[in-house]
């Protein structure tokens, strides 16, 4: 008679074993899709450093280029005088 409560208890830790196989599956999924979300942004960040220091170089060769090429005279600075205005003193 012992028989079958054995199989029964052997049954029951055949049904509990699956379900704790698919947890662990699933965690493992779960921490190789983080992993490689993290592998993801550590490679836009890398870009994105490499692109900040490029955008700096090209902002000194152009403050260089523009510095040469800005002219070297002592002349006063063009002041622009709009002459269609209308003065304050017209209006009525």
């Amino acid at each position: 008679m012992n028989l079958p409560s054995f199989h029964a208890s052997r049954s029951k830790r055949h049904v509990s074993r699956p379900s704790r196989r698919r947890s662990g599956s699933a965690v493992i999924v779960i921490i190789a899709i983080l992993a490689i979300l993290l592998i993801y942004m550590a490679g836009n960040l890398r870009a994105l450093a490499n692109l900040g220091r490029e955008l700096r170089l090209v902002e000194r060769q152009q403050t260089r280029r523009l510095r040469a090429n800005a002219p070297k005279t002592n002349s006063p600075p063009v002041i622009i005088i709009n002459t269609n205005a209308i003065s304050p003193s017209r209006t009525n």
